[in-house]
Formats: C-alpha cells, sequence, structure tokens
C-alpha cells in the first residue's frame, strides 16, 4: 500500500490557504505557524514530502537556516513575495525550490496555482506537482519573469475591481451585502462568458452617469 503524500505547510495562516484542502484528497497536511517552536519546525521538516512556506521574507530566511539540511532531494514551494528562486537555491542547497503565487488566495474549494520551477525540478517532478495541484484547483507553470509580470497583472486587476464594486455599492445606496452578493454572480457570468468566447451583453452608455464614468477613470488611472 503506497503512503499518503506528507505535506507540511509552514506560515501559511495568510498565503496559500487554498492548500489546506489536500487533506481532503487523501494527502496527510500538517500546518505550523511561522512562529512554531523550532523542535516542532525540526521534527516535522523530517516528517513531510513536501514543504510549503508562506512566511514574510525575513521570517522565511530563519525557518531555511533551522530546517534546509533536513530536506534533501524535498520540493520546497515558496509563497513568500520577492523571495526569487535564485535566492531560495541558496537557502535550501539541498531541495527541489519553486515559486508559487495563488489566486484566489481566500478559503475556497478551487484555485489557480501559478509556478516557477527551478531547474532542480524534473519533468517527472513537474509533472507530479501539476498533478498534486490539479486536485484542488489547476497551475501553470511559467518562467520567473513572466510570473511576476502576471502576478503583477493580476494584483491591480482585483484591486480595481474591488474599488469598482465599492463605487458601485456606494452609488446604489442601498443594502452592501445584497449588491455585492449580485455583483459576484455577475463578475462570474462576465467570467465564464469570456471563457467561453462569449458576446457579453453592453449596457447602454448613456444609462451610466458622467459621475460615474468619471470615477471609473480616476480609480483606473490610480492602478494601472
Amino acid at each position: 500500500m503506497v503512503k499518503p503524500l506528507r505535506i507540511l505547510l509552514v506560515g501559511c495562516e495568510r498565503k496559500g490557504r487554498p492548500l489546506e484542502n489536500l487533506c481532503r484528497v487523501d494527502y496527510e497536511v500538517k500546518k505550523l505557524p511561522e512562529s512554531c517552536p523550532p523542535d516542532e519546525l525540526h521534527e516535522y521538516a523530517k516528517w513531510c514530502d513536501l514543504l510549503v512556506i508562506g512566511s514574510e521574507k525575513n521570517r522565511a530566511y530563519i525557518i531555511a537556516d533551522e530546517i534546509w539540511h533536513l530536506l534533501r532531494r524535498k520540493p520546497v514551494i515558496s509563497l513568500t513575495e520577492a523571495l526569487l528562486i535564485k535566492e531560495l537555491r541558496d537557502l535550501y542547497p539541498l531541495s527541489k525550490v519553486s515559486r508559487c503565487y495563488v489566486y484566489p488566495d481566500i478559503r475556497t474549494e478551487k484555485s489557480l496555482f501559478l509556478l516557477s520551477l527551478d531547474t532542480t525540478f524534473s519533468h517527472e517532478d513537474a509533472s507530479s506537482l501539476k498533478e498534486l495541484l490539479q486536485k484542488i484547483g489547476d497551475s501553470l507553470v511559467l518562467g520567473e519573469e513572466q510570473l511576476e509580470s502576471l502576478r503583477s497583472s493580476i494584483d491591480r486587476s482585483q484591486v480595481a475591481i474591488g474599488e469598482l464594486i465599492n463605487l458601485l455599492a456606494d452609488s446604489m445606496g442601498q443594502d452592501r451585502g445584497l449588491i455585492e452578493y449580485v455583483i459576484a454572480w455577475v463578475l462570474y457570468g462576465v467570467g465564464l462568458a469570456t471563457i467561453r468566447g462569449e458576446e457579453l451583453p453592453t449596457p447602454d452608455p448613456k444609462h451610466i452617469s458622467p459621475e460615474i464614468k468619471t470615477r471609473i477613470r480616476q480609480i483606473l488611472k490610480g492602478i494601472l
């Protein structure tokens, strides 16, 4: 009988939360806070088959210094922003290192995982990782430069959409919870239609007040 893959999540209280769903698809998942005691961190670094680090950069360095020698040939996935592959290779010289961003990074059933893999990952390793993530969403493997460019575009888009939702909710002057609920379905429909290549319904521009148009332009100019 093949033993289930053992996955250790460290410092993923705010990043990579969808990875917790792996425990629902026959994997052993252990979560540790980034401030966990060194003895416990050492114990589970030995135990795991795959390590995911979600800590901020300074703390990620401290964690790596504690356990790098316990992760020989094990994959390490970093969710830490601005921690490049070359730095990860230095932090974990015995491991297979990669970077990852998760969208949406909230408690949800499915997410998109954007990956950039070091050359320490073989084709077989990459296929295994994609197969793993396919059970809780989808994944894309990109070059590091492309990963950063896409992350920046997605982050700006998320901010723009959030600002527009706030703008719409304020302008309607109704129950904010109801407005956000309906807008979420509208966004879902727009996304689905875009994926399917279907034409989107276009409202008459005359129905949008000049004030709203001005505020939308101001929001987008401040983001893009």
